[in-house]
């Protein structure tokens, strides 16, 4: 699996990708029925991703990296290659959620995250 966002590859567990379309709704009235008429500008998409780190420091961690790349609303180069299954070609992206999960593990440094990204 190949999952890289900026400068860092990503341990994909799973991932999900929707579609969200962007544009104009309202509602008219036509031949005696209200009706709903829209206009849709276009489609972007919206990339759920489950990671984990193993042996990784905070400081050096893809999950401070991506949650600091949020806070700063800048745009990262998102990129997939799973082969047949799925891939994105370099796509600008928006980190708009980071969540981060650490158990306490004993001496193991073992931490999950799910990250959410949306296409700039």
């Amino acid at each position: 699996m190949t999952f890289t966002i900026g400068e860092k590859s990503l341990n994909v567990i799973e991932f999900s990708e929707s579609s969200e379309p962007i544009g104009a709704e309202w509602t008219a009235w036509e031949n005696e029925a209200l009706i709903i008429k829209r206009f849709v500008y276009g489609l972007k998409r919206i990339w759920t991703l489950r990671c984990y780190e193993k042996d990784v420091a905070w400081s050096g961690s893809a999950a401070k990296y991506l949650r600091e790349q949020a806070a700063a609303g800048v745009t990262l180069q998102f990129a997939a290659d799973e082969g047949a299954l799925y891939q994105v070609q370099a796509t600008n992206v928006y980190v708009v959620k980071v969540e981060v999960e650490a158990q306490p593990l004993g001496s193991q440094n073992i931490r999950y995250f799910t990250v959410v990204l949306k296409e700039a």
